[in-house]
This record gives structure tokens, sequence and C-alpha cells, in this order.
């Protein structure tokens, strides 16, 4: 069977904001039981039997989007049965919070929405932000919770990587790629080389210094499913849960 024409989408991920009052995740492990050390790899993507555009092949709605593949991560993991929206429920969700201009969205809006309000009849119990330059504390954003939220910043030769089918890698000359934009996506997967997320349709592989060179955000979300499935574990819910409403 031959491979699906890969496309490249929209951009839509506005500038990064930190609410204040809100730590990283790593302020919320207890001290005394420190989360477990991350497995060399993980492919919770392989659960997940296809990966929709979800409109971000017209519209810049890939915080949405994003957001929606980690339900269906989700789902996939903790095989729950959470209704997983469509592709026209991304898209007017999307419009619904932009006040229907096609204006992107930021993350941290969207994760405080999806909490407050829920989203597509999901309601995650919390989010924290990653340091984007701690490898080890993403690994463990998608090992315990089965994905990581993340923004980039997207350089020119990104698109035609994708386009053929390769990896996203610093190739010669990276340092005078021009940024396209900004970009959501999950990261649902990672081993010694190579993070796996879902963007445009399709797995994509990231290398590790790519995304060192060009990640700008990175949250951990706490889905309903993982606690009401007893996934997760060891994290101080409490703590996390009531610095939110100070945000």
């Amino acid at each position: 069977m031959a491979n699906p024409v890969r496309k490249i989408g929209k951009y839509g991920k506005s500038g990064p904001q930190f609410p204040e009052g809100l730590k990283e995740l790593s302020a919320y492990v207890k001290k005394d039981n420190p989360l477990p050390s991350p497995p060399p790899s993980v492919d919770f993507y392989a659960k997940v039997a296809a990966w929709p555009m979800d409109g971000n092949d017209k519209y810049g709605d890939c915080t949405m989007a994003a957001a929606a593949h980690c339900i269906q991560q989700w789902n996939g993991i903790a095989r729950t049965p959470d209704p997983v929206p469509s592709e026209q429920d991304v898209v007017s969700q999307y419009l619904k919070l932009t006040h229907d201009k096609d204006t992107g969205l930021v993350e941290s809006s969207v994760l405080g929405t999806w909490k407050s309000s829920g989203l597509w009849q999901n309601r995650i119990l919390g989010y924290a932000p990653v340091n984007v330059h701690d490898n080890v504390s993403l690994q463990q954003a998608v090992y315990l919770f089965g994905a990581a939220y993340v923004g980039i910043q997207v350089p020119a030769n990104a698109e035609s990587q994708f386009e053929g089918g390769q990896p996203w890698t610093l190739a010669s000359g990276w340092q005078k790629q021009p940024i396209q934009g900004g970009h959501a996506i999950p990261f649902v997967g990672y081993d010694a080389d190579w993070l796996y997320c879902i963007t445009w349709g399709a797995v994509q592989k990231v290398a590790w210094d790519w995304w060192q060179t060009y990640g700008d955000e990175a949250w951990a979300i706490l889905p309903q499913e993982f606690k009401e499935a007893k996934v997760v574990n060891n994290i101080d819910f409490d703590s996390l849960l009531a610095d939110l409403p100070k945000v």
C-alpha cells in the first residue's frame, strides 16, 4: 500500500503565555516519593489507528486539533470510550473561541477553557508547564499522562521534510531557515533518537536537538480518563488543582 500523500497545514499557535502562580510540573511531585524514571521508549501513538487533519488544512486550528488528538491518545491508553470530536466539532469549537476569526489561539488559554468548561464533553483535571529544556521531565509527561501538549516554531525546511516523509532534523543550513509560524502538536511517544508527534494527519519524527532548538512551550495535562482508570499516581493533585484557580 502506498504511503498517503503528506501535505502541510496551517499555523495558529500564538506566543507562549505562562500564567502567574502556576508552577512547573516538577514542583508538584512529592519530595519523599519522586516520579518514576521514564522508560527508554514509549510508543503510545501505535494505539491509535488514524489521525485526522481536524480542519488544520483550512484553518489555523492546530491548538484545537492537538487537543482532540490527546483525547484519541487517552482513549487508546486508558481504554475509555470518551467522545472524540469530529473535524467539524474541532473547527466549530475553534471558531467559537476565536469569535469566528481565524486568528489562532494561545495554548494556555485553550487549556484554561478545557479545564473550566470543557471541550467536546471532555474536561481535564489540570495542567502544568514542563521545562522545554528538561528532556527527562518531558519524557515523564508523555509516559505518565499519555501525551505532552507542546508548541514549536516551524522553520521553512521542516515543511519540505514533512511532505517528503522525513524526520524533523537540523539539516545543513538550518541556521538560515526563516520561521513560518507557531504550531501546536502533541508528543505521543519517544525513544533515544526521536520524539514522535502528531501533526497534519500524520505521525512525525522529531530529533531531540531539533526540539531543543524550536520548542517554545510544553504542558503536562491531567486527564479525567486517567484518574478514573487509576493510570496516574504520585502527583500531588490537590496542590496542583489548588493553584489553578489562582491563575
